[in-house]
């Protein structure tokens, strides 16, 4: 695979600041139960979904020792999801649908492991807080304590439906305290999900929140109606219980960058095939700012999906090269355009046969 070096301008391309191999599209999943997407590339919550390969697992920590880790990555711009029925699954930024290990939509018997990094945002006061998680099924939060060991904050472990589990310790925050998360969760049996995590700065002494514990499917939101908050949710909402918003969640240091980041989108234009049947498949195209370029080939027989790598330098014209199809096969070709500040553009599908 090959590509240009120079600007139709003449002018030196520039490397970008991110390996955009790093999260190939194929393989990214943004926001799949819902968000209203981020901007900031140092801020949200990255994930790994796990298979349960079959099994009616109910301990998240089994998901992880039995279960299959699947070859994709998840990010989230915030972690809301009010009690609501999933039965979309996990689409990837291609199209596709997340499958299981028995080939089918991902929809139930999953789990996934949270990361990120809370921090207070600028809204928030600096004093001493209390956590709890409402989530339908298990879920178990933990944090980095102050000796660098990540400690239980919350066990909400098993299957239930929607329930309160509250944390029995309390952590002291203030604006330049960074506190790494992460959050093992997981969905047994079809439909019902849930995954909401609090908290509420500690006024006076500390008083009992009389809902840890309680459960139900409607007791906190109403499933039909759109997941409309309760009187037990709104109770939670008197009592300054707050959910984390985007401004608190920040990407750990070592995902390096948020992929799913909402931003100015290159506009692909001019996109030629050439298709020689003796030679190489050689694609090209324009954007209307610099980016990088990546191919999405299908093979439409198999639907085997791959996405070529980049060099990572950013242009405005592209060319690349692909040297190793089947002949005799037909393909769809789309061209991928990720600019400077991670806006990602994919083309309109081509059908080549070669």
């Amino acid at each position: 695979m090959s590509q240009n070096e120079k600007n139709s301008d003449g002018s030196t391309a520039q490397l970008s600041s991110f390996d955009v191999n790093t999260y190939k599209l194929n393989k990214l999943v943004c926001d799949p139960m819902g968000g209203t997407g981020q901007t900031d590339l140092a801020k949200g919550v990255k994930a790994e979904v796990y298979d349960a390969n079959g099994a009616d697992l109910n301990s998240v920590q089994d998901y992880f020792d039995q279960g299959t880790k699947l070859d994709v990555d998840l990010f989230y711009s915030t972690l809301n999801v009010p009690t609501r029925l999933f039965n979309l699954g996990f689409p990837t930024q291609t199209g596709e649908t997340v499958k299981n290990t028995c080939g089918e939509d991902l929809i139930e018997y999953f789990a996934l492991k949270f990361k990120t990094v809370l921090k207070l945002d600028d809204s928030d006061l600096p004093g001493l807080y209390e956590f709890a998680i409402l989530s339908d099924d298990g879920a178990i939060v933990r944090y980095k304590n102050s000796q660098g060991v990540f400690q239980e904050l919350i066990n909400n472990d098993g299957d239930h439906p929607t329930r309160l589990g509250c944390s029995t310790i309390v952590v002291e925050m203030d604006h330049n305290k960074e506190i790494p998360i992460e959050i093992d969760y997981y969905q047994g049996p079809r439909y019902h999900i849930s995954l909401v995590p609090l908290w509420r700065k500690i006024e006076g002494e500390r008083e009992t929140e009389p809902l840890c514990g309680q459960q139900g499917n409607s007791l906190f939101f109403d499933f039909n109606n759109n997941s409309k908050p309760q009187k037990a949710y709104q109770d939670l909402m008197h009592r300054k219980w707050r959910v984390w918003g985007a401004g608190n969640l920040h990407i750990p240091k070592e995902v390096a960058f948020n992929p799913c980041v909402e931003n100015e989108q290159p506009t692909i234009s001019d996109l030629q095939v050439n298709n020689n049947l003796d030679g190489p498949l050689i694609v090209t195209w324009h954007t209307d700012m610099i980016a990088t370029a990546q191919l999405r080939i299908v093979n439409t027989k198999t639907g085997e999906e791959r996405v070529t790598d980049s060099d990572n330098v950013l242009r405005t014209d592209h060319s690349i090269t692909v040297l190793d199809l089947e002949p005799g096969t037909t393909y769809t070709v789309q061209a991928i355009a990720i600019s400077q500040n991670y806006g990602k553009s994919i083309s309109e599908e081509v059908t080549v046969v070669r």
